[in-house]
């Protein structure tokens, strides 16, 4: 049976923590952090639904593309070496409280994405923000670089690539990236009111997308008909045609459902725009998911970035602040 081809993202706050886990044949997966999200026994979702294409449609064999892996400028393949919806395993990693979903895989090359021998529709593919995705329009091309061998797959790694692969190792080992979020986003809680939380949404967006992507408030009166607060607009072939719409909510506690139905808005009114939404979020400062489960599953189009997430959404912001983000793609 021919094998299929997935592009499969890590959570790249912590490569260290994925590298050691592929070396012991176990691929991780965020959205892990509560038994009651293994998938195998899914009753609490939280965003641990969206592994279940991944859990149900990777076979023995089949390959997987991952970027920031094994180092940051790297890109693993990996084999599957079970059928994930046979051979998997839920264990909440104790250290980091996240990461229970365990696939059975094995790391059988590396490349860095910028060298000769890397097709442009690879690199192409790799550009996909999606958590998992399908790659099989690049089959030649990866088993292609199966067959090579190392050295040519990581002959174009410069000394300058190199530099940026130990600076980003050596800090995940040596930054408390916890401490970092927790303090900043606390100082930012006795500091800001709601509105002032968008505009230093804002401000700290435009670190993480910088020219020509354009990270603009669009609240006040019109926002009754799209129930947008911040709007990221991305550049197509012709001016802009793709954005991102974020609702935000100086919640606390239980939340209602008001900001999911008025971020919904957002598709039919910047369509007529000339926009198309790749994302909606609702991003909330200090309501936390596991008091707020149900209020995820009434819009599936529509994320909710409950105050853990805020807070390695505000790391980021801050390590691009520092210059430490060197490439979020």
């Amino acid at each position: 049976m021919a094998r299929n081809y997935w592009g499969y993202r890590i959570d790249t706050d912590n490569i260290d923590f994925f590298r050691s886990e592929l070396e012991q044949g176990r691929l991780r997966q965020g959205w892990g952090w509560d038994e009651k999200q293994c998938l195998t026994n899914l009753t609490m979702d939280s965003g641990a639904k969206r592994n279940l294409p991944i859990f149900n449609k990777v076979k023995k064999g089949d390959i997987l593309l991952i970027p920031r892996l094994p180092t940051w400028s790297e890109v693993a393949v990996v084999e599957a070496t079970g059928d994930f919806d046979k051979s998997y395993r839920y264990e909440i990693d104790p250290v980091h409280g996240d990461y229970g979903h365990i696939f059975p895989a094995k790391l059988i090359k590396q490349f860095t994405r910028k060298n000769a021998a890397v097709s442009g529709d690879i690199r192409s593919t790799l550009k996909n923000v999606s958590r998992f995705w399908n790659v099989g329009h690049c089959a030649d091309a990866i088993e292609g670089i199966i067959h090579k061998e190392d050295e040519e797959l990581r002959s174009e790694l410069s000394f300058i690539n190199r530099f940026h692969n130990i600076l980003n190792d050596s800090l995940n080992r040596s930054f408390d990236n916890k401490k970092f979020s927790n303090e900043l986003y606390d100082c930012l809680n006795k500091n800001l009111s709601n509105i002032e939380w968008e505009y230093a949404l804002i401000e700290g967006l435009k670190k993480i997308y910088p020219s020509p992507i354009v990270v603009e408030r669009t609240g006040g009166p019109l926002e009754k008909q799209h129930g947008t607060d911040i709007l990221i607009k991305f550049p197509g072939l012709s001016d802009y045609q793709y954005a991102i719409a974020i609702q935000v909510k100086d919640y606390s506690g239980y939340m209602s459902g008001d900001a999911v139905e008025q971020i919904s808005k957002a598709d039919n009114y910047w369509k007529s725009e000339g926009l198309v939404l790749i994302d909606k979020y609702v991003i909330v400062t200090k309501c936390e998911k596991e008091q707020n489960t149900e209020i995820t599953s009434l819009d599936e189009s529509v994320k909710i970035i409950f105050a853990n997430e805020l807070k390695d959404l505000l790391m980021k912001m801050g390590m691009s602040e520092t210059g430490f983000a060197l490439d979020i793609a």
